[in-house]
C-alpha cells in the first residue's frame, strides 16, 4: 500500500538533494567501502549488469551487505545525487536497476522506498533511500520483532561537500501473510517510514 500523498505542496528538496544541484558520483563511508572479500560480488555484478548501466570502478560502489560466504549482498552506486542503481546479488548471480530519486517527497528525510528486486516464491529485497545523519536504522513498533522480516541493513553514500544519504535494504518473505505495524526509524526518531510500504511520491 503506498503511502498518502500530503495534501500540501511537497518539501522544497534540501540538503543532500538541495537546490545547490547534483554532485557526484558518491562514495562510500566506512564497511561499505569494496574490500577483498568482495571479489565474488563484483564479479556477478559486472558480469550480469547490461553494459549500458554502466558500473562504476571500486572507489565508487557502495556495499550495503555482504554475507561471509561472498555469493549474496547488495551494493548501490550514485552518478549523482539524484539517480541511484542497485545491485541485488543472490547465490552469485546479480539483478540490477537503476532509477532517478523523486524530485520531491511528502515525508521529511524519505527520498524513497521502493522494491529493489523481487524473487518470485522466496524473498523481496525492500530499497530506502533516507536523509543522513541519522543512522543506525531499526525496526520500531509494538510487539515483538516479526521474525518474516530481515535485518535492516545501511550504508552511507557521501557526496563532496559533507554531504550523505543512508541506503538501506532489508527483506521480507513473498507473499506477505499479513500486514505489519513495523517501521523503520533512524536511531534519534527523526526519520521513521513503515517497513512494507513502497513510498512513491505523488502516488494516489
Amino acid at each position: 500500500m503506498p503511502l498518502p500523498s500530503a495534501s500540501a505542496p511537497s518539501p522544497t528538496p534540501s540538503g543532500p538533494s538541495g537546490p545547490s544541484g547534483p554532485s557526484g558520483p558518491a562514495g562510500p563511508v566506512g564497511d561499505a567501502k569494496v574490500t577483498a572479500a568482495d571479489g565474488r560480488l563484483l564479479e556477478a555484478v559486472r558480469r550480469d549488469t547490461a553494459p549500458e548501466l554502466r558500473v562504476p570502478g571500486d572507489e565508487s560502489l557502495i556495499v550495503i551487505h555482504r554475507e561471509p560466504a561472498g555469493d549474496t549482498g547488495e551494493l548501490a552506486w550514485m552518478p549523482d545525487d539524484r539517480n541511484y542503481c542497485l545491485a541485488v546479488v543472490r547465490d552469485a548471480r546479480a539483478s540490477t536497476t537503476c532509477n532517478p530519486l523523486p524530485k520531491s517527497w511528502a515525508r521529511i528525510g524519505i527520498r524513497l522506498v521502493t522494491e529493489g528486486a523481487v524473487y518470485p516464491g522466496r524473498t523481496t529485497v525492500y530499497l530506502a533511500v533516507v536523509d543522513g545523519g541519522h543512522a543506525p536504522y531499526a525496526y520500531t513498533g509494538p510487539g515483538p520483532h516479526r521474525a518474516d522480516l530481515g535485518p535492516v541493513r545501511e550504508a552511507t553514500a557521501a557526496f563532496a561537500p559533507g554531504r550523505t544519504l543512508s541506503l538501506l535494504t532489508y527483506e521480507r518473505p513473498v507473499p506477505v501473510v499479513s500486514p505489519s505495524d513495523r517501521e523503520i526509524c533512524s536511531a534519534d526518531n527523526a526519520v521513521c517510514f513503515p517497513a512494507l510500504d513502497v513510498y512513491v511520491p505523488g502516488s494516489p
